[in-house]
């Protein structure tokens, strides 16, 4: 099941965020860190009023909110105002997570459409998001769900 996160999830979100905290600091160490997350930090994305998070519960799961199946959550953004950029509003998956154990089951696929149907209620007209380089599993999902490169960010160290 699919719905609109509470307050009381923090504990089951806080554990799906470690796993994707842990998996971002092996992929790109000099940008990312395992860290305990902040309640404060989760009340704030709950009560933003550009942002939603949805949760899904799995129904071997002993009781909700304590342990969960997966979680994303979205931002909405409109175009700065720059002459040479077309106005859009989109919505920029920030965070989706699926728990281990629960991996290709639907569940992503269930919480991109649930993003999908809030963003348009918005008025976003697309969905953005991304993917760190080494994600091939991350890559692999976006682009069976029609996602497609949209621009590449590079970077070089600085010597000093």
């Amino acid at each position: 099941m699919i719905r609109r996160a509470r307050h009381d999830d923090w504990e089951g979100v806080r554990a799906l965020w470690r796993e994707i905290d842990e998996l971002h600091a092996q992929l790109a160490p000099a940008y990312f860190r395992p860290t305990e997350r902040a309640r404060n930090e989760w009340r704030q994305l709950l009560v933003a009023s550009d942002a939603a998070v949805f949760v899904a519960e799995a129904a071997d799961l002993p009781q909700a909110g304590t342990g969960l199946a997966g979680a994303i959550s979205v931002r909405i953004y409109d175009t700065p105002p720059d002459p040479a950029m077309i106005p859009c509003r989109r919505g920029h998956v920030e965070m989706l997570v699926v728990g281990r154990k629960y991996r290709r089951r639907g569940i992503g696929r269930g919480l991109m459409a649930e993003v999908g149907l809030w963003a348009r209620r918005e008025g976003a007209a697309e969905l953005v998001l991304t993917v760190w380089a080494g994600n091939r599993d991350a890559e692999a999902f976006y682009e069976r769900l029609g996602y497609r490169v949209l621009s590449s960010v590079m970077h070089a160290p600085l010597n000093r």
